[in-house]
């Protein structure tokens, strides 16, 4: 795997100041403040003494039932964050509510109710084993790159949600922590036949789900099955499977034309799977280390299963969350607090538990980039997974040891609504359906701009949409360059000269909680009005409504970004199939489509790779995107952090990973 030169992680020793006033301090909940501002003033200075009896709660104060809720939030609070003092003094507070009174761990929301609280392990898991220790004595903290917008296999589509995933359930294949590339993980054993399209997998006989129940390959012909009946952004992919594609539809539409047992997935027996596809397709094993192809267990599923008036069956999102659900691996999903944290303990079952490194992982929910940032410089978490653009700048100048940046597998991008009308435009033609308003816009755009003033982490102007050096025998043409006099030129032929006649109401959405995309949106405002003489709107949304927004095509134009899923071109190209779910754009000509699948068939390597260079040449010079910079990848981790990489993929193995003490 290739990354881009002079992104290599800095490892030149410096501090920052935690002190500097551009940096607020984090929002906190005015009633869990007061009462910890009470508990340290009964502080006494001998009760710092108490630290040594009160190791036991390492993880925090338990929380305690008896009808005291307003302890029981204090003592999460104190738990995670107030340090030694805190905890004892919470100690010396319900002592006296302690004897007699069982205490439980809170658990997660329990129908995705933001700040509801429920209880209860995960469906089966066990009791921490003392046969196989933990290199970690404590669990494994960071903040996500945001909260979990769903944990649903079918649905989930953004880089938090798949993080979590991958710390709680498996597939046939995994990916290795230090390559990131796929390895064998449920299978033990894979063939291949001669054409190249028939695998047979044999699993590994010692998998378990976390409630005891074996692993077997049903699971996996269930969760595939599903997929296509429910389809998701990403049930595309599994179209390399015999007749799948022609199960969805037929599912969809109820006429019987063909059944379940007529997809290319099959389980002879409980260790074996088959999987039969439409053609060869050599990067079939990536995919399979990808979640969408993960199993799932169907028993534990069933409460929560509906079926419609035309028979098409569906599950309720809470079979993914605890006490409900059931994984299959390194961690168990204990806890769900909607808005504040995910908690995952090592789960007993699983197969490979020898190489779990730490007891458990919480992730916690903080949006706030300087908030975040100061509990990172706090200590309270070892991982800030997404550092705010602005701070992470700062460090990067600074070259702090604990910053870790490398090239990315990304590119930042606008997706341009192509369809005829839009509802921002009622009764106008929408101009974006024109080929050459979207090259004007492109060409409007000084790029250099952005990634000088705006981004400033040594991120690439994208001349492609495919980062460059990953793929080498993909050349493309590229996109149309700056040049302000070609795209008046452009705009004038399509009828708007100098901007006369553009129609109003064509806006810029993006998603609020993102800085980056705040400026970027106000400096294309101001590019296309200085270059082009038209005026857009900018609006920002929350991240759940504008997900929302962009997948259901109720936009003009939308900043977004695609990060490659499997190391294939074709994780980039696809995306732009008329019938892939993630495509945005309301563009997929008939001429792009039969590239796609005249690759998809085609057995030599440097043809299927000269079709794959004709595609993205249509993408690049037809613009249904507008691809702007290459992404770099950044994080902090602390230096007692072990088994943490920072990687092109943005991915995270959670098995090696664990705190030094």
């Amino acid at each position: 795997m290739m990354t881009q030169p002079n992104m290599m992680t800095q490892q030149i020793d410096t501090t920052i100041d935690t002190t500097d006033e551009s940096i607020d301090r984090p929002r906190r909940d005015s009633r869990w403040g007061r009462l910890t501002g009470r508990i340290r003033q009964i502080m006494s200075p001998g009760a710092r003494l108490l630290d040594l009896g009160v190791s036991v709660i390492e993880r925090g104060v338990s929380v305690i039932e008896c009808g005291t809720r307003v302890i029981e939030r204090s003592s999460r609070v104190i738990g995670r964050g107030a340090g030694v003092v805190g905890r004892v003094a919470m100690l010396a507070l319900v002592a006296g509510f302690v004897a007699g009174c069982p205490a439980k761990e809170s658990g997660g929301s329990d129908a995705g109710a933001a700040g509801a609280d429920a209880s209860g392990a995960a469906a089966g898991s066990s009791v921490a084993s003392t046969a196989e220790a933990t290199e970690g004595k404590r669990p494994f903290r960071f903040i996500n790159r945001g909260d979990i917008i769903t944990l649903d296999l079918n649905d989930m589509s953004y880089l938090q949600d798949f993080r979590v995933t991958y710390a709680i359930r498996e597939g046939l294949y995994t990916l290795d922590p230090e390559t990131f590339k796929a390895v064998p993980a449920l299978a033990v054993e894979t063939s291949v036949s001669d054409d190249k399209k028939t695998w047979t997998f044999k699993l590994r006989p010692e998998a378990k789900w976390s409630n005891g129940d074996p692993v077997r390959a049903g699971d996996f012909v269930f969760s595939w099955r599903y997929m296509l009946e429910a389809p998701g952004e990403y049930a595309y992919l599994f179209y390399y499977i015999k007749n799948a594609e022609a199960y969805e539809n037929s599912y969809r539409a109820q006429d019987g034309a063909v059944k379940a047992e007529d997809v290319g997935v099959r389980a002879p027996d409980d260790l074996t799977l088959v999987v039969e596809l439409t053609n060869p397709v050599p990067f079939l094993t990536d995919l399979l280390s990808f979640p969408p192809f993960y199993p799932r267990h169907a028993a534990s599923m069933e409460p929560f299963k509906s079926v419609d008036d035309k028979g098409r069956v569906s599950y309720k999102p809470e079979y993914t969350r605890p006490p409900a659900v059931v994984c299959n691996g390194p961690f168990v999903l204990t806890a769900w607090e909607a808005g504040r944290r995910l908690v995952m303990e090592r789960n007993e079952q699983y197969w490979d538990r020898a190489n779990v490194k730490s007891p458990g992982v919480e992730m916690v929910v903080n949006n706030d980039p300087q908030g975040a940032f100061i509990q990172y410089e706090q200590k309270q978490v070892d991982w800030l997974a997404d550092v705010g653009p602005d701070i992470a700048v700062r460090l990067f100048n600074q070259k702090r040891p604990d910053l870790h940046v490398a090239g990315a597998f990304g590119t930042a991008f606008m997706t341009l609504n192509c369809a005829e009308s839009i509802s921002e435009l009622p009764g106008v033609k929408n101009p974006l359906s024109d080929v050459r308003v979207r090259r004007a816009l492109s060409m409007a755009i000084d790029r250099t701009k952005i990634v000088q003033n705006i981004t400033r982490m040594g991120e690439q102007v994208a001349e492609r949409y495919i980062p460059p050096g990953f793929f080498p025998d993909v050349k493309s043409e590229p996109i149309p360059g700056f040049n302000v006099e070609n795209a008046k030129k452009e705009l004038a032929a399509a009828g708007f000269p100098n901007g006369q006649g553009f129609p109003r109401g064509i806006t810029i959405l993006y998603n609020a909680d993102n800085p980056t995309r705040t400026q970027l949106a106000q400096f294309l405002k101001a590019q296309w009005r200085t270059n082009l003489g038209i005026d857009v709107e900018v609006k920002g949304i929350e991240l759940k409504s504008y997900r929302n927004e962009v997948t259901s095509k109720n936009y003009s134009v939308a900043l977004v970004a695609w990060y490659g899923d499997y190391m294939d071109p074709s994780t980039f190209t696809d995306k732009y199939l008329s019938t892939s779910q993630n495509n945005d754009s309301n563009w997929g000509p008939a001429a792009y489509d039969d590239l796609i699948a005249r690759a998809a068939s085609e057995p030599d390597e440097a043809k299927r790779n000269a079709l794959l260079s004709q595609a993205e040449t249509m993408i690049n010079t037809e613009l249904p995107i507008i691809p702007m910079y290459h992404y770099v990848n950044y994080g902090l981790w602390h230096a007692n952090v072990r088994g943490l990489k920072m990687n092109a993929k943005q991915l995270t193995v959670f098995k090696p990973v664990y705190v030094a003490e």
